[in-house]
């Protein structure tokens, strides 16, 4: 008893001490860009990935199978003991309460320390503002954007899409398919973040590569693409979904290898990781899935625009929009939605405020990126 008693302080303790960890460095962003972000934090995640990267499957899958099964042998324990002793049922589940909160303390706090500060790191709108100032000897302090440019945005998309989609092979039914198979497709993606010199991130050096999650077909009812997990530093790729997303998540989920934790960043960084690789597959991926967020941006403010541009689209491209619409479709129900609230939930709880609705951030950094560096 006295133990289980001092196993809960510790890990209440712990808790605290995470969300005071979390508080504290929220208030110091530029100290945590270097020191955490730049600093530390690389070389816990490089040494945790190269770890992992020992078993050839993705060790945060199984966790999260354990897990499962802990859960429900605790759930079986809890109604045996109270069916045994029903008068002893209100401390039994204070016990049970108190045991998962005294869990999710450590779990947190080891979140925090080994990743979550990250969620704390500057904006990247305001890293590449001074990383371009740094590079260029400039002292520009605002990028402005406008209407005209979301379209001229658009437009470089469609024909960066319409480009790249002549060079990339096809399945049986003219859909686009990876050059290779989904593990030369991870193995390729292993070494790209290499041709990235903005902010630096060819310097940070080579991760662990990617890892496909194995249950890929039961992940697509949640509509997730991929899954970083800080715990292991691995980047886990759902091999399930249409090819078009498959190098774009993976450099996703190596981007939050790499510090980033936002969804917006990572997914800026992943297009950016794209554009610049020598294979098409890559590119192409990188240009159709920037081209649906510029979309959704278009349509909230311009819909006829959208419409009159979407005709110069070309038919392989489009073919490819509407198998990916397609195959989400037959996924669409109430995990689907379950798991959407989890995923704004845990983004509201690290800070980004606009929860889900941030994913459309992106177009914002792409058009900073392009204001600055040119088409």
């Amino acid at each position: 008893m006295i133990k289980i008693k001092k196993f809960r302080i510790i890990s209440i303790s712990l808790f605290i001490l995470g969300i005071l960890l979390n508080f504290i460095t929220s208030k110091v962003p530029k100290i945590v860009e270097k020191y955490y972000s730049n600093g530390v934090n690389i070389y816990m995640v490089k040494a945790l990935s190269k770890i992992s990267s020992v078993l050839p499957f993705s060790i945060f899958e199984i966790l999260i199978y354990i897990l499962a099964l802990v859960i429900l042998i605790f759930l079986m324990y809890f109604i045996f003991c109270t069916i045994k002793n029903p008068k002893k049922i209100l401390s039994l589940f204070l016990n049970f309460i108190l045991n998962i909160i005294s869990i999710i303390g450590i779990v947190y706090f080891i979140f925090v320390v080994l990743w979550g500060i990250n969620y704390n790191r500057m904006d990247l709108k305001d890293s590449l503002i001074e990383y371009y100032n740094k590079t260029n000897n400039m002292a520009i302090k605002k990028v402005e954007y406008n209407e005209e440019d979301l379209i001229e945005l658009y437009k470089f998309l469609i024909k960066k899409c319409n480009e790249t989609r002549k060079k990339v092979s096809e399945d049986k039914y003219k859909v686009m398919k990876c050059n290779s198979n989904y593990k030369d497709t991870l193995s390729r993606a292993e070494s790209v973040y290499l041709n990235v010199k903005i902010l630096d991130l060819d310097k940070k050096g080579i991760y662990a590569k990617a890892k496909p999650i194995f249950n890929s077909n039961l992940l697509c009812y949640t509509g997730i693409t991929g899954i970083y997990s800080p715990f292991t530093g691995e980047a886990n790729v759902n091999i399930s979904s249409p090819d078009i997303y498959i190098p774009f998540t993976t450099l996703h989920e190596m981007a939050h290898q790499r510090g980033y934790a936002s969804e917006d960043e990572a997914n800026f960084l992943a297009y950016i990781a794209c554009i610049n690789n020598k294979d098409f597959d890559f590119q192409y991926s990188g240009y159709i899935l920037a081209l649906k967020y510029v979309s959704s941006a278009l349509a909230k403010i311009d819909i006829e625009k959208l419409y009159e541009l979407n005709s110069t689209i070309s038919d392989n491209v489009m073919r490819d929009l509407e198998y990916s619409r397609k195959f989400w479709g037959k996924y669409e129900g109430q995990v689907n939605k379950l798991s959407d609230n989890m995923n704004n939930t845990y983004l509201k709880v690290n800070g980004v405020k606009e929860g889900t609705r941030s994913y459309g951030k992106v177009v914002n950094l792409l058009l900073t990126y392009y204001a600055l560096y040119g088409k």
